[in-house]
């Protein structure tokens, strides 16, 4: 191996691609996501005072140095139990829906440091196949969620995430036999989560140019507001390539205003409908979803579009909804990829995220 690793390095520059969990690609996956590799941390507050002496208002999302990170989660923790799991928003996705059924293959990065080591462990023995990148003097992302009265507040410091590398991902698709791809007459989902497209915007473009073909499509999630007001044109350009697009209400309303020319959802859906057959979600958390398609059905053109709403599981008991979203795009793929109806994956996408919440992190029960 080492001898192997000697002549990639001579002849294609730099170190191959290392797969943590199941060796070299052997079928390639229905679901290849890229996104952040975290360490996640989870909180919950008693009082929410140690928010306001952070400067960090409750129920928001944003990045903070390494240092204040810290601090915040061993201050939080003083006062109650800090839960530790693998996270990352296309992470999370990919857990579920290896649970589900449906093997995914994850693209991220990770530092030279412990915490990667205790990622590549739990991805190990939960059978998570990923391809990390490990850069040299940067440390593995990590990210504290403080709960108060089921509000999360969520900061984040990506880390080596950030210095992901365009050279990782086609060294394993030119060097690798394509390995992971399927053929582009079937289905396969190339899942990007919006934290994945600051500062790697060249890595999504290689995506869109060399990966989405045909059957072979592109989702995308929106992930945060603050990432698209940050990031407009380029969440943009993805969302009119996406097939399908996963966001909620105040997502979507960040891209109309960040991206100019929009009066609303509806109007930028309209437009984003214009350049191919799409299935955007529009999510209101116990309110529902709402799907503005333009679907008729696989390989046929674009239809007319339709607005449709539907209703939100009920949920006995919220425990947790920080990972929601993730559930619900790991249990609509995972459906739609078993050929069921439009309408039957968005149900099970719904019940999916609805048991989701009744646990502690991104986990199903």
């Amino acid at each position: 191996m080492e001898f192997l690793s000697n002549v990639y390095a001579m002849v294609f520059g730099g170190s191959p691609p290392t797969d943590d969990t199941q060796g070299a690609f052997h079928t390639p996956r229905k679901v290849i996501c890229f996104g952040n590799v975290l360490l996640d941390r989870l909180v919950k507050l008693e009082d929410p005072k140690l928010l306001e002496r952070f400067g960090l208002e409750l129920g928001s999302k944003g990045e903070l140095d390494m240092e204040k990170l810290n601090q915040l989660a061993a201050e939080a923790s003083e006062s109650s139990q800090c839960l530790t799991n693998p996270g990352g928003s296309a992470l999370n996705t990919a857990r579920i829906l290896k649970q589900l059924g449906t093997d995914a293959l994850f693209f991220g990065a990770v530092g030279a440091d412990k915490h990667a080591e205790e990622l590549r462990s739990i991805f190990r023995e939960r059978g998570i196949e990923a391809r990390l990148q490990t850069v040299e003097e940067a440390h593995t992302g990590q990210c504290v969620c403080l709960m108060y009265k089921d509000n999360p507040t969520l900061y984040a410091n990506i880390g080596a995430s950030a210095q992901f590398e365009v050279q990782t991902l086609s060294h394993a698709v030119s060097h690798e036999g394509q390995g992971f791809l399927r053929p582009v007459e079937r289905k396969q989902i190339l899942y990007v989560e919006g934290f994945f497209v600051p500062r790697r915007e060249e890595v999504c473009d290689y995506i869109v140019q060399h990966l989405v073909r045909e059957r072979r499509r592109l989702a995308l999630n929106l992930s945060a507001p603050y990432i698209v007001r940050q990031n407009a044109q380029a969440m943009l350009r993805l969302a009119r390539v996406a097939f399908f697009l996963f966001g909620n209400r105040q997502e979507f309303e960040a891209l109309a205003e960040a991206a100019g020319g929009f009066r609303n959802v509806d109007e930028l859906a309209e437009h984003l409908l214009q350049s191919g057959t799409k299935v955007i979600f529009v999510t209101n958390g116990s309110a529902g979803v709402q799907v503005i398609t333009n679907y008729v059905e696989e390989l046929a053109a674009p239809g007319p579009v339709n607005f449709e709403d539907y209703r939100a599981q009920r949920v006995e008991q919220l425990v947790d909804a920080t990972g929601a979203g993730d559930a619900f795009v790991a249990g609509f793929l995972h459906a739609w990829l078993e050929k069921r109806s439009l309408g039957e994956c968005i149900r099970m996408a719904s019940t999916v995220a609805a048991k989701v919440v009744t646990q502690v992190g991104c986990n199903l029960p």
